[in-house]
Formats: C-alpha cells, sequence, structure tokens
C-alpha cells in the first residue's frame, strides 16, 4: 500500500486495497504520503476531518531508493549496475517452505534449481551463469547487512563435498539432503530481497561476492498494529513416468513360475506378456499377471504445510519495535516424513538524542526435520525402490500388516538383491533425522553530525548447531543387524565492520561523498561424527548399542578474513554519476606456516549512470538512463588447502586415532581465483511510466580457478589443488514492465524478464582439458568441464563406430561395444524467462506466473534404471524377437542392459520445459467491515507448481537435481509436487 507517515517521527501506516489508513496524528503534524512511481506529497492537519488525498503519477521513477551493498541506501538513478529487488509480499502467498524458490520467474539472469530432497531440501542460485569450474556457484546471502552462510548440507557424496561424509549405504548411496540456510528463512518476515547480479554491483563484498549477492532486509515496525497470516497448502505428487505396461516380472521373456523365480526375478520386468493369467509372486500367492498402474499415487501421501505467523509492532517516541513468532508445519507426501519449524524475529530501533541511531536484530530459528528422503539409489531411499517396481507387482502387496514388516519386525523383501529395499519398510523404520538450532544476531549503531558526517558500526553473530541421526534399522535384508551415524556440526560465525562517510557539497551542481571502511570475519566449523554397526540388543537404537566398527571422525574448519574499503560516488547535477569502490582482503586460508604467501587481493570497480532525460525529454519519454561498470570480485578457499593438517578417523582399542586430514596435495601457492566483469544496461520509461525496460549486457571472465584436479594415485592423495582455470560468462538480461489497462476500478500489470547466458570454459591446465565435477549412480553418466565448450558438459558414451561409420558390435556377445566419452551440451539452461499478469478489479485481484528454461541438459538416472529394469517403453521394441546378431542372438534383457552400461547417451535428455509457475485468487475485504478493529484482512486461494505447458524429458522433471553440486544429473529424487490452498 501507500506510505503514510507523520513527518519527524516514526509514526506511520499503509494504506489497505481501498486506499483507506487510519494514522496516530495531531492537529498541525504534517502527513508524508508516499508511493513507488507517484510524487510524493505532505499535507498539514489542520482539522480532524477525514481526508482525501490524490497522488499523481511521476515520471521520474529512477528516484525509487533501493538497497545496496554493505546496506547502503541510494536512488536507482545513481546505479551503474544492474540491481533488482523483490518485496516481501511476492514471497508469502504461493510461498513455498524455502523462501528463495520463491524468486523463480521473476528476477532476469537468475536461475533457480531446486534439489529433489523433498520440502525444504537445498536450492542451487545461479546469477549470471556459472561462476566457477569447480566450487559452488552460489552467491553471498547478507541479511540486514550481515552476511549470512547457506551452503547446501546433506550426507552423501555429492550433496557437499566440502563437509565429512557418511551415507551408511554400503553397495548403494544412502544421500539425503538436509536443507541449506537460507531455507530457514521465514518469508513473512522479510521487507525486500535485492538482487545484485553485476561485479559492480558486490564488489564492495570483496572474495564472497563472486557469485552475487542477495540482500535481505526483514521488516522493521511501520504502526501501532498486530499482523496475522495464516497460509494452509496442501501437496500431491506429479507422477512423470511412462513406463512400459506390456511386459511384467519375470527374466528371459518368461514370467515366474514359482514363488523362488519370483524373488530372484525382483525389480526386473523382462517376463511375458501380461495376458491376466494367474502367476506366483514374490511371497507365494498366486495373482492375475496384469499391469498395475499407479503405483506412486498409491505410495505417497497428500502432504500439506501450516504456516502460522503473529507480529507486533510498536512505535514509541524515539524508536519502534517489531515481534513476530512463526510456526510451520509440514508433513511430507513421503510417509512419516515433515519438518517443524519455529522462528522468533525481534527488531528495535531506538534514536538516542537527534544524532545516534541504535539497532538491534536477534533471529532464532529451531527447525527439525523428521526421516528427511534420501536421493539416490540408497536402500534406504522409499523413492527409489517404489519407482522401479516391476510392472505386474502392486506396491501393496508389499506393504503386509506392519507397514512392510513381517512379524518378527525384519524386513518383508520382495527381492534376491538385499538392496532393493521394500518401500513400506524403508518408509517406516528407517531413520533420518535432522534437527537445527540457530540464532542470528547483530547491533548497529549510527551516529550522524550535523554537517552530514555518519560514523556507522555493526556486530553480528550467525551462531548453529545441526544435528543429524541416521539409523539402518534391525532387520534390513542388506544390513540385518543395523547401523546408527550420529553427527554434530557447530559453527560461529562473527562478523563486524566500520563506516565513515560525509556528503560534501562542492557547489549547487555537484555533490561528492566519500565513505571508508573495514570488516573482520572470523568462522569457527566443528564437526563430529560417531558411527557403528551391529546391534546388540536388536530394535534399540543408540550408539552404545552399536557393538562393531565403531569410528569416529573429527572435522575442524576456522578461517578468518580481514578487509578495508572505500567508495567515492559523484554526483553532477542529478543527472551524471561517476561511483568508484575499492576493497583488500586478507584470507587466512591461503596462508602456509613458515612461508610468506600472498593473502590478499584488490578487487576495483568503477560505475556511472548517465539519466540523459533530464537534458532531452520528449512527451513520449518519461525517464531514460545509460548505465555502465566494471568490476572485480573473487572467491577464496576453504580452510587447509595450503599445508598438512590432522584429524581424528576412527579408533583403536576403543581410543580415537590420529590421521592426516588431507585429500588433496597441500599447495602453498594457491591463491584467491579473480573475476573481472563488465557490463552496460539501460533504463527506459514511456507513457508515464506505464511502459518500462531495463536491459543489461555483460561479460564476466575468471582467472585463477581453484581446482581440485584429480593426483597420480603414487601420491597417495585423490587429488591435488591448483589454481588452474578460466571461465567465461556472457550474457543479455531484459526487464520490461506495462500496465496495459488502468481504471477506477480495474488495472492489469505485466512484468515480462528474460536473459540468455553462454558460457565458456578458455582454459584448465590438467593436461587433458577436462574436469570432472560429477559423477552419477550409474557409473555411464557425468558432468565435466571440457576447454572450449559451455560449463558443466553432460558427458556420456556413444556407440563405438569402425572406419565406415557403422556401429562395432562385440563379435562373441553380438552386443554393441562402448564407445567415446562425449560432450553432449550444458547443464545449464542458456535461456531463462517468466512472465507474471496481476489482475486487480475492485477488491478482487488475480496473479498468475508463468517460466521457462530452455537450452540446457540433464542425464537421466531413472531412464539408465529403466532399461536396465525392463520398465523403459523403448524396451518393448522386438522384446520378442533377436536382438543380437544373427549368430549371436540376445534376450531383450541382455541386449537393453548392455546398452544401459555401454551407451549412456540414450539418457541425456533435453531439460527444455515452460510451467505454470504459480496462481493467486483474492479478496481483500473493505475495513468499515470490521468497525475499525481490523484495518485490513485479505483471503486467498493459491497454487503452485500446478502443470508444464511444454516439457521435453520423459520419466523426469526436468527441474530434478540430485545435488547443488551435481547439476545435470538426475538420481532417485522425490517426484515433483504441486500445493495448492
Amino acid at each position: 500500500g501507500v506510505s503514510v507517515t507523520v513527518k519527524g517521527t516514526n509514526k506511520g501506516a499503509q494504506t489497505d486495497i481501498n486506499g483507506q489508513f487510519t494514522v496516530d496524528a495531531e492537529i498541525g503534524d504534517v502527513l508524508v504520503i508516499s508511493y513507488l512511481g507517484y510524487t510524493t506529497q505532505e499535507v498539514k492537519l489542520s482539522s480532524p476531518a477525514q481526508l482525501t488525498i490524490s497522488l499523481a503519477e511521476d515520471s521520474k521513477q529512477l528516484s525509487e531508493v533501493v538497497v545496496t551493498a554493505l546496506g547502503i541506501k541510494r536512488e536507482r538513478r545513481s546505479l551503474g549496475y544492474s540491481v533488482t529487488e523483490v518485496k516481501g509480499e511476492e514471497l508469502t502467498t504461493a510461498r513455498e517452505v524455502s523462501v528463495v524458490n520463491g524468486l523463480v520467474g521473476k528476477v532476469a539472469g537468475l536461475n533457480v534449481n531446486s534439489m529433489s530432497g523433498g520440502p525444504g531440501a537445498s536450492t542451487n542460485i545461479q546469477i549470471r551463469g556459472v561462476s566457477s569450474i569447480s566450487q559452488t556457484s552460489q552467491p553471498l546471502y547478507v541479511i540486514n547487512g550481515i552476511p549470512f552462510e547457506s551452503q547446501p548440507g546433506g550426507i552423501g557424496s555429492q550433496l557437499n563435498p566440502n563437509r565429512p561424509q557418511n551415507n551408511g549405504g554400503g553397495q548403494y548411496d544412502n544421500s539425503s539432503d538436509n536443507g541449506d540456510a537460507i531455507a530457514n528463512i521465514n518469508p513473512d518476515d522479510i521487507e525486500t530481497i535485492s538482487v545484485l547480479k553485476g561485479a559492480a554491483a558486490a564488489a564492495l563484498y570483496g572474495s564472497r561476492a563472486k557469485a552475487g549477492v542477495i540482500l535481505i532486509t526483514t521488516k522493521s515496525a511501520k504502526s501501532n498494529s498486530v499482523e496475522f497470516n495464516s497460509n494452509y497448502v496442501a501437496e500431491t505428487i506429479i507422477d512423470p513416468t511412462h513406463w512400459q505396461y506390456q511386459y511384467g516380472q519375470g527374466a528371459n521373456n518368461k514370467a515366474s513360475v514359482s514363488q523362488q523365480e519370483a524373488f530372484q526375478s525382483g525389480q526386473s520386468s523382462y517376463g511375458g506378456l501380461l495376458d491376466g493369467s494367474n502367476v506366483i509372486q514374490f511371497d507365494g500367492v498366486s495373482r492375475p499377471y496384469v499391469a498395475q498402474k499407479g503405483n506412486l499415487g498409491k505410495f505417497y501421501r497428500t502432504g500439506g504445510t501450516l504456516t502460522n505467523t503473529v507480529a507486533f509492532n510498536k512505535l514509541f517516541d524515539g524508536g519502534s519495535v517489531r515481534l513476530s513468532a512463526s510456526d510451520m508445519h509440514n508433513t511430507a507426501v513421503v510417509p512419516k516424513s515433515g519438518i517443524n519449524r519455529q522462528t522468533f524475529d525481534l527488531n528495535g530501533t531506538f534514536n538516542i538524542g537527534k544524532h545516534f541511531i541504535v539497532n538491534a536484530r536477534a533471529n532464532y530459528i529451531l527447525e527439525q526435520g523428521k526421516n528427511r528422503p534420501f536421493v539416490g539409489d540408497g536402500a534406504g531411499n522409499p523413492n527409489f525402490n517404489a519407482w522401479f517396481l516391476p510392472s505386474s507387482v502392486d506396491i501393496n502387496t508389499l506393504k503386509s500388516a506392519s507397514n512392510g514388516s513381517t512379524a518378527n519386525g525384519q524386513e518383508f523383501g520382495y527381492s534376491a538383491n538385499t538392496y532393493a529395499t521394500n518401500p513400506w519398510f524403508a518408509a517406516e523404520n528407517f531413520i533420518n533425522n535432522s534437527k537445527r538450532t540457530r540464532l542470528l544476531s547483530n547491533v548497529s549503531l549510527r551516529y550522524n553530525f550535523d554537517d552530514g558526517t555518519f560514523i556507522q558500526t555493526r556486530v553480528g553473530r550467525d551462531s548453529y548447531n545441526d544435528r543429524f541421526t541416521n539409523v539402518v534399522p534391525t532387520g534390513t535384508a542388506y544390513r540385518p543387524d543395523g547401523s546408527m551415524s550420529e553427527e554434530s556440526t557447530n559453527v560461529q560465525d562473527l562478523s563486524a565492520d566500520i563506516l565513515i562517510g560525509r556528503p560534501i557539497k562542492v557547489n549547487s551542481d555537484l555533490t561528492i561523498t566519500p565513505n571508508v571502511g573495514a570488516s573482520y570475519r572470523r568462522t569457527t566449523v566443528e564437526s563430529i561424527i560417531n558411527a557403528g554397526d551391529h546391534f546388540a540388543v536388536p530394535f534399540i537404537y543408540n550408539l552404545p548399542n552399536a557393538t562393531q566398527n565403531r569410528t569416529v571422525t573429527y572435522y575442524p574448519g576456522d578461517s578468518e578474513t580481514q578487509a578495508v574499503y572505500g567508495t567515492l560516488e559523484i554526483n553532477y547535477k542529478s543527472f551524471l554519476y561517476l561511483t568508484g569502490t575499492g576493497r583488500s582482503d586478507w584470507f587466512s586460508t591461503l596462508a602456509t606456516p613458515g612461508k610468506d604467501n600472498k593473502l590478499s587481493s584488490f578487487y576495483p570497480a568503477v560505475s556511472g549512470a548517465f539519466v540523459f532525460s533530464e537534458l532531452w525529454k520528449p512527451s513520449w519519454l518519461s525517464n531514460g538512463k545509460l548505465r555502465a561498470g566494471y568490476a572485480g570480485v573473487g572467491q577464496a578457499t576453504r580452510p587447509y588447502l595450503t599445508s598438512l593438517n590432522y584429524n581424528l578417523n576412527g579408533t583403536l582399542n576403543g581410543s580415537p586415532l590420529g590421521s592426516i586430514g588431507n585429500s588433496s596435495v597441500p599447495n602453498s601457492e594457491l591463491i584467491a581465483s579473480f573475476a573481472s566483469e563488465f557490463e552496460i544496461g539501460a533504463e527506459l520509461g514511456f507513457f508515464n511510466n506505464r511502459l518500462t525496460f531495463d536491459m543489461a549486457w555483460y561479460n564476466k571472465k575468471s582467472r585463477d580457478e581453484i581446482v581440485e584436479a584429480p593426483a597420480s594415485a603414487s601420491s597417495g592423495y585423490s587429488a591435488a589443488v591448483l589454481n588452474i582455470g578460466k571461465l567465461q560468462n556472457k550474457g543479455f538480461e531484459l526487464l520490461v514492465n506495462g500496465t496495459p489497462i488502468k481504471t477506477a476500478n480495474f488495472t492489469w500489470n505485466v512484468s515480462l524478464n528474460g536473459s540468455v547466458n553462454n558460457s565458456k570454459v578458455l582454459s584448465l591446465a590438467t593436461g587433458t582439458g577436462q574436469l570432472l565435477v560429477a559423477t552419477s549412480r550409474s557409473g555411464v553418466g557425468f558432468t565435466q568441464q571440457v576447454v572450449g565448450l559451455p560449463a558443466n558438459q553432460v558427458m556420456a558414451y556413444d556407440y563405438a563406430y569402425d572406419a565406415s561409420g557403422n556401429v562395432v558390435v562385440d563379435p562373441n556377445t553380438g552386443l554393441a561395444v562402448r564407445g567415446e566419452l562425449k560432450p553432449y551440451g550444458s547443464a545449464y539452461a542458456k535461456w531463462i524467462g517468466g512472465i507474471s499478469n496481476t489482475l486487480n478489479y475492485k477488491n478482487f485481484s488475480l496473479n498468475f506466473l508463468i517460466d521457462g528454461k530452455w537450452g540446457g541438459k540433464i542425464f537421466s538416472t531413472t531412464d539408465f534404471y529403466g532399461y536396465l529394469f525392463g520398465l523403459h517403453e523403448a524396451t518393448t521394441v522386438n522384446r520378442l524377437g533377436n536382438l543380437g546378431t544373427t549368430d549371436k542372438p540376445a534376450t531383450a534383457q541382455a541386449y537393453y542392459g548392455n546398452l544401459a552400461n555401454n551407451v549412456s547417451k540414450l539418457f541425456v535428455q533435453d531439460a527444455s520445459f515452460v510451467k505454470f509457475r504459480a496462481i493467486t485468487f483474492g479478496y481483500t475485504f473493505p475495513a468499515n467491515l470490521f468497525n475499525g478493529a481490523v484495518k485490513s484482512a485479505t483471503i486467498s486461494f493459491v497454487g503452485r507448481n500446478l502443470f508444464y505447458i511444454m516439457k521435453k524429458t520423459d520419466n523426469i522433471d526436468p527441474e530434478s537435481s540430485y545435488s547443488a553440486f551435481a547439476q545435470g544429473i538426475e538420481s532417485g529424487g522425490l517426484p515433483t509436487t504441486r500445493t495448492y490452498g
């Protein structure tokens, strides 16, 4: 709504959808009324009568104030770089458990990928393409001026390679995604999110800004009020599979004729034609041999998320306080799985005298995850085992009277492969719990001198503890005696900064504003994993009861960064702006004992803005600005890569054993990577800003990329840490906002954004010109960096061909031979876009969002197993005929199984899609309906992730991903879900 404040005080209010407001003011007070795109008005109160105030449209929309680096507020017109701001209310209607998923389709150049680990799972965000060859491309999050750590968290080989691992999966992978920290933030507490996309925008954050910056500003009190928001959405799965239902369980084109044969067949659907005859199944019961469709729908339940938030706002002489409390209760679609989260947010501002301002904030988070779903092909992953049941087996026949268990608590198995765990047993008995307690606190002190000089200092602390408990229960077929692990991770992240600045008015035309500052950050991480197996007393799950293979793994991680920085802003006649910044960082992670390393890096930036509409303004032009900027940003590395370090790993006679902690050859010459970016852009407004354009072109090059390249086995290490890579990203971004219709009762607003990014790996000093990034659990699909190609190539094996181009077959088997490992395209979309429409008619509002991505590739591990198990529709081709050579005939099972393991290009798919992402239909009740007791009340019906308008993938969701570190590889995650409520 429109902002209404009492001039010179903290009193204020916002109008409702009808433009009505109530404010506590006295005769003689001056009301300041402002709204983006309209001229600010000041009205002096002369009587207590009701006021009617109209705002005129302001053609100078560029005067909007936005939050920039270090929390500095600046007029948009003065910025020489691209910044996109998203209001908090856009994140709270058709919401998701993770707030950053609400940014999908709303910011040009922002690529948001949710992991496949269920509600609250990690989110991979890229701003302007891949920012690193081998490290994460996650942006820096800054909350209320304090940097906020938000790396993906999980148990498993590729979920987060920067933390100790314990997946306990045996032959298969029991990985899970336990979410990232940004998912913990309550969207009801967010005022705005500003996305700093370019290096010039983010350079003041130095070594942490290479991937861009997302600034989050939380709410403060604007009026004396109580807010309440209640939101419930139901969640159901979308089954993407199109399996074959012509042939059933069995082997070699025959159905099983005994219980033992059915048990040996396990997950295989290479049996006979489904003819309806009675066939003995795994449990000895004879059932009709018919297609069993809809198994996923039978297994997954309807989930739901209920969120309630209450906030108390209080204004008083000299300050304001806002206190909010939120409770979120989620039941996931996987049985016995869900998340509970409670958050408390306190924000107080105190004006001490005329000059001194104190702001204090604290945010407490308690999040408990119950049985977070596994991803991958692990025995404990019910998703994997539910997806690949034979086409003639009803999943409910596996349920038994005890949800997949026998009467004595053992797994009710259906396959001789003990790793093919009964999905009901896995969901009911495996334990994968998490608990996070987190306290974010910061205090800001600011003193404003009469001449405009200010001194500001801030101290912030991010303290959290993560606890994970993972149990393979007694009676599991592949590990009958069970096992468990417990992990505790403590993180203390302390940051402090000081900033001094002063605007200097040289003359009536020229203003210069210098700022200087310094910052300090210290991070302490401590992780301990205790693990063991063989429960002496069955079904009692605690570590003292795990009597064999007891291990203790200890992982410390301390780092420190110090920095100094400065800015200089020049404003000439409010139409020509020039800004320069510089920052030097010193890193402890690059230090080597006894060696004089280069510990510092300098990050410069210069940008300019020319508001040409102040000099030339035809009637059809509302405003116009050209901008350009150049900057350098960087990225350091995690601790202990420059020298040998030691930790605890394993035990001997009950005592911990010390060991070398490095898995990579230390590099005492390591330096921070550096990225330089040049950006130009334009902002145009037409027809009183009813049509606006924001365009940007950028060219970003990274050098000295820090890479853990494979090392010779004789070295005793798996990798060597080197500065060997160069990477380039070039692209174009466009944001168009329009108001096609605007009458007294009806308004239609449209927002369209799109971007194209071209990445290229310029060099890799690995000897091969390639670098492995991630591996599919199938072992035949990969993502790699390849010199001369776009980043993160999806790699797979082709057929082998002879000199004439014919497919080579093995003369001994008649089956195709594996050929070269080839690149098939980048894992990341080249084009990204979204369009949002908002229609308001009187008290009714309708908003819907459509977004899409084009040009990315994905390796489908689901299709790999579809071939292996005979579920894929392609495996029905010539199923009963000769699939080998004339003299070496092969069964379908042998033929398609060989293709799965040797010709994996068959599983590379085009990940392009267009999605109907979200819809909201709301009604705002008239304020007079509540006789003043309630100022505003709105009810909305929402839907999210409703359906794909177009998608190129088959059997999988094009947005699915194994982990943030394995983009472009899909493997065993949850099916896509839609929400509505």
